[in-house]
């Protein structure tokens, strides 16, 4: 079961299939041209360009939150890696309605909604395997896939149930839908926005819709707090 888990997780991190507007910059690199004040031209090549060394690490909950890239003079405890090669890079935003959230909008966010408004949700759209390791604090773990009627049926009743909303003979109703703030694990994680495009073909209301672009990556960076979940 976990070696699916992990293939699955790799799939997802290495392909661009589930959000078309990612970009794979390691296959197709991005040309600029550029003429500076003296009008001398450049041409420059914009790609993602991964360590020789690093190619057959197997992507894993262990090898993304673990390894050791710093100086060896660095203390332990200071010391901050990541796998930065791995996925396609998603785009600031993802349509004109839905809002991309930066780590203190997230925090406004999670205060909001433990005080003035109970119909907001940060949801975490990873895999369990994933969020048991360290989340967000006041996260709710909704799978990506749990998003896939036709994939996961009796999970997806349940993720309905979760954001407020009702279905009768196929049609939805979004009367109480809550308001939602998804995210994975960063910038070249697609399962958040999966969950958010798998939610717009339904017909949530964008404007109910939210995405922490950053994610886990991105929070844990700026050595903002992490719960490990009971």
């Amino acid at each position: 079961m976990e070696y699916l888990t992990n293939a699955l997780l790799v799939g997802l991190l290495t392909s661009g299939s589930l959000v078309g507007s990612q970009i794979d910059l390691k296959k197709n690199p991005v040309k600029i041209n550029y003429t500076d004040p003296y009008d001398t031209k450049y041409e420059y090549t914009i790609t993602r360009t991964p360590n020789e060394k690093c190619k057959n690490v197997q992507l894993n909950v262990d090898t993304i939150w673990g390894g050791d890239f710093a100086n060896q003079n660095v203390p332990n405890e200071c010391k901050k890696s990541f796998v930065t090669t791995a996925g396609h890079i998603s785009p600031m935003k993802i349509n004109d309605e839905i809002k991309t959230y930066g780590e203190l909008e997230v925090i406004e966010f999670m205060q909001k909604a433990q005080s003035s408004n109970k119909n907001l949700l940060l949801i975490d759209a990873r895999l369990p395997i994933w969020y048991h390791k360290l989340t967000i604090p006041t996260a709710l773990n909704i799978p990506f896939p749990n998003f896939d009627h036709a994939k996961n049926p009796a999970e997806f009743d349940d993720m309905l149930e979760s954001i407020g909303v009702t279905q009768k003979d196929g049609v939805y109703d979004f009367s109480n839908a809550k308001t939602l703030l998804l995210f994975c694990n960063g910038i070249w994680c697609p399962q958040s926005t999966w969950a958010i495009e798998n939610l717009l073909k339904l017909g949530y209301p964008a404007n109910k819709l939210n995405w922490y672009r950053g994610g886990m990556y991105s929070w844990t960076q700026s050595n903002l707090t992490t719960i490990i979940p009971k």
